[in-house]
């Protein structure tokens, strides 16, 4: 009885762990699945960029990248408009 008490315990723990949500949820996304229009038009303003890490939030799109070392981040709508720079 002690065993499928603490099974029972065990397995009802790992899936309230799993039921962990957190505020902005973030999902790497290859290259290629970014809009055609948006990754042309980060390509042709940095066509040096090295490191280069997609990723989709709920409103927009994000770009890691390094640029003669400096790590920069980009934000583009998905309307394709650059929302925000950071470097």
């Amino acid at each position: 009885m002690l065993k499928f008490a603490t099974t029972l315990f065990f397995i009802v723990a790992v899936l309230a762990c799993g039921n962990v949500e957190t505020e902005e949820e973030t999902i790497d996304i290859p290259g290629n699945g970014i809009p055609a229009a948006i990754e042309t038009a980060f390509r042709a303003a940095y066509p040096g960029a090295t490191d280069v890490e997609w990723d989709v939030d709920d409103d927009h799109y994000e770009v890691e990248f390094k640029v003669n070392g400096d790590k920069m981040e980009l934000e583009y709508g998905f309307d394709g408009k650059v929302l925000d720079f950071e470097d």
